[in-house]
């Protein structure tokens, strides 16, 4: 099964690091290039246990959108599964948020 990750998720989780470079100087670009690969891959292997995790349940957006929610190193990232133009399953990463952020 296809996953799309969404601009948005992209923006999200450079925009935490960014902010997290900025304040916690021996964070290395490094270690913090490292943890974005293994959320990037970690999100294409979704599409193995899409099916396990369970309805959103805390942020308003996504709860109304009726998006799943999985959770890895610790950022929380809503998805949803939709059929494209040929009826094929495709897994559609719509947002993330650190946890530090969550509610």
């Amino acid at each position: 099964m296809k996953v799309i990750v969404d601009d948005v998720v992209v923006k999200e989780i450079d925009s935490f690091y960014s902010a997290a470079m900025r304040r916690h100087i021996t964070l290395s670009e490094e270690t913090v290039m490292a943890k974005k690969k293994r959320l990037i891959e970690a999100l294409a292997s979704l599409s193995d246990y899409y099916f396990i995790y369970p309805k959103a349940r805390l942020k308003r957006k996504w709860i109304e959108n009726n998006w799943q929610e999985y959770t890895c190193e610790d950022f929380h990232f809503a998805y949803e599964i939709v059929r494209d133009k040929n009826g094929q399953e495709i897994i559609f990463v719509r947002d993330a948020v650190h946890s530090l952020l969550y509610y």
